[in-house]
C-alpha cells in the first residue's frame, strides 16, 4: 500500500466528525426550536473525538490492520515475481489480490462496526453531561456563534 492509503485512515475519523455532528447539529436544531427554554449546551465534537481513548485505539486497531494488508501484499508481490511463467503469474495475482480483497473486507466490517460502537459510546456520554447539568439541547461547538453552556471539558474528561 502506497504511503496516500494509509492517510485514508485518518479520513474516516473526519467523516465521523462530519456526519456525528451533522446528525446531532440537525437533531438538536429541531429540539431548540422545540424547546423554547432558551437553555442548551454546546460540545466542541472534534475536541471530543480525538481526545478519545476509544477512537486512539481504533486508530492503532486500524494502523495494525492496514500494515498487515502491506506485509500481505509485499509477500504476494515477492511470489509472483519468482514466478517465471506468465499465465501462472497473472493466476497467482489474482488469487492473491482476492486473498488480500477478502481480508481487507473483514477489517472494514470489523472497523465499521466498532466505529459504531464507540459514536454511540461518545453520544451517551455527551447526553449523560448535558442531562447531569440539566440541559436537554446540545448543538456542536462549531455551529454556535455565541450562547450556550460548553460542556466540552466535561466530556473530554469521561472519553480519556
Amino acid at each position: 500500500m502506497s504511503k496516500a492509503e494509509n492517510n485514508g485512515v485518518n479520513y474516516g475519523l473526519v467523516v465521523l466528525i462530519a456526519v456525528a455532528a451533522a446528525v446531532i447539529s440537525s437533531f438538536v436544531t429541531y429540539k431548540a426550536v422545540a424547546d423554547n427554554s432558551g437553555k442548551f449546551a454546546v460540545v466542541d465534537l472534534q475536541r471530543v473525538v480525538v481526545s478519545s481513548r476509544d477512537i486512539a485505539a481504533l486508530k492503532i486497531e486500524r494502523d495494525g490492520q492496514v500494515a498487515e494488508l502491506k506485509k500481505m501484499a509485499d509477500a504476494a508481490n515477492e511470489k509472483i515475481k519468482a514466478e517465471k511463467d506468465d499465465d501462472a503469474r497473472k493466476e497467482l495475482s489474482e488469487k492473491h489480490l482476492a486473498e488480500i480483497n477478502a481480508k481487507k473486507d473483514e477489517f472494514d466490517k470489523v472497523y465499521a462496526t466498532a466505529l459504531q460502537a464507540s459514536d454511540k459510546k461518545l453520544n451517551d456520554i455527551i447526553n449523560a453531561v448535558a442531562e447531569k447539568e440539566g440541559l436537554k439541547v446540545v448543538i456542536n461547538k462549531s455551529m454556535v456563534v455565541s450562547g450556550g453552556t460548553d460542556i466540552t471539558e466535561a466530556v473530554v474528561e469521561q472519553v480519556k
